[in-house]
Order: C-alpha cells, then structure tokens, then sequence
C-alpha cells in the first residue's frame, strides 16, 4: 500500500510538471522571466516586452541538448520567441567567451570594442542587421549545446554561416542545419594584426551524420571487389581482353572506395592532399575503363572481323595507355589548377577543406569532376544505344546468316557478354548520374534525403558488380575447375568409363 502511493505520487507530480510547460512552446524558445514584472492579469512585463499569461508557466526544469531533463528550482518561464526575434546565446549578455568558457562583466574599454550587429535572414529570404541587445531576445539561460565547441570566423569565407529569424543556423562549409538546442552565439575576441575586436560568434558543436551505414557498405562492397578480382584472375579463360579491361576498371574502383572510406573515418589526414589526387585519379581511371568497354563492344558486335583483329595485346596496350593516361592528364590540370587558381569558386581545394577528397560544395567540381563525369556518361550512353541497335538488327538477319554457323555461334557469344555488361553499365551510369543528380541539388534539404539512397547504391557497386559477374553458375563452375582440377579429370574419365560399359552392354 506504501508502495502504491509512492508510484501516485510520483505520477502526480510528473503529471504537474508536463502540465505546467507551455502549449506549443517548445522550451528553447523560452526565456526565465522571474525577475520581470508580473500583472494583475497573470502577464509579464520583461524588458520592455509584455507577455500574456497563456504564453507563461512555472517550470522545475530545465531541457538538456540531449532531450534529458535536469531538476532545478521553480521559475517562471516565458514563450518570448514568439512575440520577438530571438537570439541564442552562450552565457549571459556582456560575457566574453573565450576557450569553451565564459568570462563575466566586459571591461568598458572591451564594450568600446564590441560589434553589436547580426545579420539576420528574415523568412522571406531578405537579410537586416539587427542590434543583439535593443533589437532582438538574448536568450542566455538555455543548456550549453555540448563540451567541447568550435568557433566560426566569418573573416574566413568557409566559416561563413546564416542566421535564419526563427532561430535555425546554417553553417555553410558543410551545408548542415543546426537549431538552437545545437549552437550558441557570444562575444569572442579576436586579433587583427596589433589591433583586436569583439564580436559575436557562432559557437556550435561538429555534427556527423551517422558512418556506421556507409562504413559497413563499402567495406563489404571493397571486399567483394577483391573477390571479383580474384576469381577473374584465377579462371584463364576470363582473362581475354574484355576480362582485362573489366579487371582494370574494378582495381580502379576499389582504389578509389578505399580514399573514400579512408576520408570518411580521417584516416588519411597525415597524406591528406596526396590522398585527394589519389581518389581523384583512380575515380577518373575507372569511367575511363568503362568507356574502353563500352566502345570495345560496340566494335566487336559491329564488325566481327575487325574484333579478332581487337582482341590483341597490343589491343590492351593502346587501351592502357587511353585508360591510364587520360585521368592521369586530368589529375596534372586539377593539380596545377589548385596550386595556380586564386578564386576560391573556380579551384579544385583537393585536401583543403576538412576532407581528403575535391571540395564538391562549389561549382569548381563541375568543372574538375563531374563535368568530365557527364561527358564519359554520355560517351557510354552512345555506345550503349548504337551496340544495342545492331542487336535488334541482327536478330532480324539471324535466318538469313543460317549456312553461317559459327559466325551466329560467335555472335550469340558476343550478345550475351553485351547484355552482361550493359546491366555493369545500366547499374554504374545510373549510380554515378545520381552522384551527379545529388551535388546539383546538395543545397536543398529534402533532396539531400532523397538522393541518400542513391549514395547506398553508389557505395554498393562492389557487391551489384559480384552478383551479376560471379555468382553465375557458368563462372561458378569455371572457377570449381579452375581450382579442382583433378576433379575435373576424374569426371571426365568416369564419363569415359560409363559410356564404354554402356557400349559394352549394347553389344553383348
């Protein structure tokens, strides 16, 4: 029975809490007004900002960045956001912030210094400056968002940030929304030459999507690129021209998930910049590849006699160099580009920017990266068209190429490699034309959900490219020879043996 009322208790008074919290208010748009003037009508007067009573409660807590509630003392609260522009800052309004801390009562001679004005984005998407204390709601009382801050320096065009009227902020280098539960503004010094001056700053904690998905992903996809490898490496009959040229494009693309997934973790922060050509070069190699493929297809299918001549060492020579030489003149310009471009829109920044790959926020990677990208996806969408047309064509003259056996033997060979790697080419052209898709529209929120699944299928492409190639019975049963010889030689001769015992019987 003791128990009983302990839990009713309990009940009670959770229930008093949730019902002293303010309807449709959330509580980072509250301000402690206990020290404002209360009304006889149950209003507040605070800072000269009056406050109706169905917007003001009693609350014995405060709200955590996390969502956890901390008990504190009864104090009257105010849902002041929605009667004035708020700004959210750090600690109370003449503190300076310096290294995480905040320290109190500005001197005058520090005041003298100070830059009172934001700017502010109102919602109709037009910026005024805005005084912090006379024109705007310092909001002090609130939870710091996390331990350990960064500042923004706005002097710096990569730390430039928006400050939105409803109290979103946009930080600009990564294009990441924070509310207010997640950053801070204060007074922070700062040192320009022998001079100094205090203005306010952004303080706000480094938020990262989650890496687990991604991580998981690649390092699958990496691992089933080297099995491809392998097993294409170890089949003899797989290794003809196609198999080389296909095997070029998958160590190209494994290189090139590996500085992904290397950059995605920091790991490759020591060679940072090397790391960024890298990805960049191997990236590049492997469209270059594809579209080796893709044309060398188109050749075979088109013209049977000039693909025996095709299929050639010095065939796969000329493509090396093609193949190679191509990405590698493309890494030289955006190379040079870095080291000799001054407008920070039109350079490359390859390792410059917190990541160890081309800075893509900008539209220099149209024109380093995903330009080159569209006109190779293009190339392979042409080959891909006029190889596909001859197909439909030859079905057509099949009867009339009846006395010609093996060369409707060779051609149907050559169809069903077409109609593999068309699904490797369907599969990668629609994977990178959303990578592609997805940079154009990397500024709009709901996109940049959407196209999320698109970048699992890009991460992927090792584990689609070990399905459609390897874990066919045909390749199953090349690789099972392959590596059972012997196996293989005692099927044969029990064959043997059966069908002589059967001729043996037929005659007796």
């Amino acid at each position: 029975m003791l128990l009983f009322g302990s839990v009713l208790i309990y009940l009670l008074l959770n229930l008093q809490s949730v019902s002293a919290e303010i309807a449709d208010c959330s509580f980072f748009d509250t301000v402690d007004i206990s020290e404002g003037q209360r009304l006889s009508n149950g209003s507040y007067l605070y800072e000269g900002l009056l406050i109706p009573a169905h917007l003001t409660a009693t609350y014995e807590f405060k709200l955590l960045a996390n969502g956890d509630k901390e008990q504190v003392p009864s104090h009257v609260r105010g849902c002041v956001c929605k009667l004035r522009t708020c700004v959210r800052f750090c600690c109370p309004h003449d503190h300076i912030m310096d290294e995480g801390g905040c320290y109190a009562n500005m001197t005058t001679e520090e005041a003298a210094l100070l830059d009172p004005i934001l700017n502010v984005t109102l919602d109709d998407g037009s910026v005024v400056q805005r005084h912090f204390k006379k024109e705007l709601m310092v909001q002090w009382d609130l939870p710091m968002p996390c331990d350990d801050m960064f500042y923004l320096d706005n002097r710096d065009k990569t730390d430039e940030f928006t400050l939105f009227e409803n109290g979103r902020f946009l930080r600009h280098y990564d294009q990441v929304y924070l509310d207010k539960s997640e950053y801070c503004l204060q007074h922070r010094t700062f040192g320009e030459g022998n001079n100094k001056s205090i203005r306010i700053a952004p303080h706000n904690c480094l938020k990262m999507p989650s890496r687990t998905g991604q991580t998981v992903v690649m390092i699958t996809s990496l691992i089933c690129l080297v099995l491809t490898i392998a097993v294409y490496l170890c089949v003899r009959k797989l290794m003809n021209l196609e198999g080389k040229c296909f095997i070029c494009y998958l160590v190209c693309l494994f290189f090139g998930y590996l500085f992904l997934l290397l950059d995605l973790w920091q790991l490759s922060f020591d060679f940072c910049q090397i790391a960024g050509f890298l990805g960049y070069f191997f990236v590049m190699a492997a469209f270059f590849w594809l579209s080796i493929t893709s044309r060398h297809f188109w050749k075979c299918l088109t013209n049977v006699c000039a693909s025996m001549s095709i299929r050639s060492d010095r065939a796969f020579l000329r493509y090396s160099c093609y193949a190679w030489g191509m990405p590698l003149a493309l890494t030289g310009v955006t190379y040079l580009a870095d080291n000799v471009v001054n407008d920070e829109e039109w350079r490359p920044r390859v390792g410059g920017e917190e990541h160890c790959w081309i800075y893509t926020k900008s539209w220099s990677a149209m024109l380093y990266f995903y330009g080159p990208m569209v006109l190779l996806i293009l190339f392979n969408i042409t080959m891909f068209v006029l190889t596909a047309k001859h197909v439909i064509d030859s079905k057509r003259t099949m009867r009339k190429l009846a006395r010609q056996e093996g060369r409707i033997q060779k051609l149907n060979s050559d169809k069903q490699n077409y109609t593999l790697f068309l699904l490797l080419f369907t599969a990668m052209g629609m994977s990178w034309s959303f990578e592609i898709f997805s940079y154009l529209v990397q500024r709009d929120n709901l996109w940049v959900n959407v196209f999320l699944v698109a970048d699992y299928f890009n991460w992927s492409q090792g584990i689609i490219i070990f399905m459609l190639f390897i874990l066919r019975r045909k390749i199953l049963v090349l690789f099972k020879q392959q590596i059972f010889p012997k196996q293989r030689i005692f099927s044969m001769r029990s064959t043997e043996t059966q069908s002589t015992l059967a001729d043996s019987i037929s005659h007796h």
